[in-house]
């Protein structure tokens, strides 16, 4: 058993590396904060396994006592980990939805360290204290889902609306396994009889120092991770992907609507911008449109103002960004 677990946490610590590892790179490509903030969640959680790694095989000889179980140690280093693995989260949703207010960014990250510090301090050594103290944790991940559902009721754009839709799996899988991590904790911290737990059946203490709905969950992050950084290395971002490479204009089409109503670009320059992706230069668009070169000038000149880049270059790389 202890092989098992011992192996399981080494899994899950790997792909964590792994997939922090990708997104780096593609936030190197791309330029694109998300995959940043992507990167610091998986390494954060890969720091937070590594901590309870160590726990558990610098303690298999240690004897511990019943009131131990219900201990919470370094409850600082732990919050903290889980603040470094929660907040980019919530930076990450708050880019999707394009928001910038600053508190607003702050603000989940510094009612989950006050609360959690009330908890620590003011609560006396129980399941009860163990068990609000991780919750914490959930209560936040709950705190994005409820943001994110809410920015989809009171969208007024149809086409954002239908950017949202396509990340549903995102928030059903994160819906779901939040409240497994739950039902999880309160089974193993408030029903389980701690009496069982002595020096020769360590089982409860590796059971007790994880949720497996909570890993589950990081996976499933991974891997939605993965796949969009593998998207966006495959778009080849330094460079105006090629018309014929694969996917190319189908992630154009899937974009282009949102950017277009964001930066409030006309019918007229969104077409512009689609042949500006394309790589194509000004007297190329305007025969391919049968334009003036003068118009076309000008209507470029018009979608680089109202999305503040000052170079082709520039708003390529804002347009793959998302």
């Amino acid at each position: 058993m202890e092989t098992a677990f011992y192996l399981y946490t080494i899994v899950v610590m790997l792909v964590c590396v792994a997939s922090g590892s990708v997104s780096l790179s593609a936030y190197f490509v791309s330029r694109r904060r998300s995959f940043l903030y992507a990167a610091a969640m998986l390494l954060f959680y890969f720091l937070d396994l590594a901590l309870i790694f160590q726990y558990e095989y610098l303690g298999q000889n240690v004897e511990y006592s019943i009131n131990q179980f219900y201990t919470i140690d370094h409850p600082q280093v732990k919050m903290l980990l889980a603040l470094g693995t929660l907040e980019p989260m919530w930076l990450i949703l708050c880019d999707f939805v394009n928001e910038q207010r600053r508190h607003w960014r702050l603000a989940p990250a510094v009612a989950f360290i006050i609360a959690s510090e009330i908890v620590v301090l003011a609560l006396p050594v129980s399941e009860f204290r163990q068990w609000l103290f991780y919750t914490l944790r959930q209560g936040f991940l709950l705190w994005c889902i409820s943001f994110a559902i809410y920015r989809y009721c009171t969208s007024k754009s149809d086409v954002e609306k239908a950017r949202m839709r396509r990340q549903e799996p995102v928030l059903l899988v994160a819906t779901v396994l939040c409240f497994c991590i739950i039902i999880e904790d309160v089974a193993m911290i408030l029903v389980f009889d701690s009496s069982f737990f002595t020096k020769e059946a360590l089982l409860p203490l590796y059971i007790s120092e994880r949720n497996f709905s909570e890993n589950i969950l990081l996976l499933a992050f991974s891997f939605f991770t993965l796949r969009a950084a593998a998207d966006t290395l495959r778009l080849r971002f330094k460079e105006p992907p090629s018309a014929d490479a694969p996917d190319t204009q189908e992630y154009v089409d899937e974009l282009l609507p949102a950017f277009c109503e964001r930066y409030n670009l006309t019918a007229r320059e969104r077409v512009i911008l689609e042949q500006v992706l394309q790589g194509k230069d000004n007297q190329n668009i305007a025969s391919s449109l049968q334009l003036a070169l003068g118009t076309v000038k000008a209507h470029v000149h018009n979608i680089l103002k109202k999305t503040g880049t000052g170079t082709r270059q520039e708003l390529t790389q804002l347009f793959w960004k998302g």
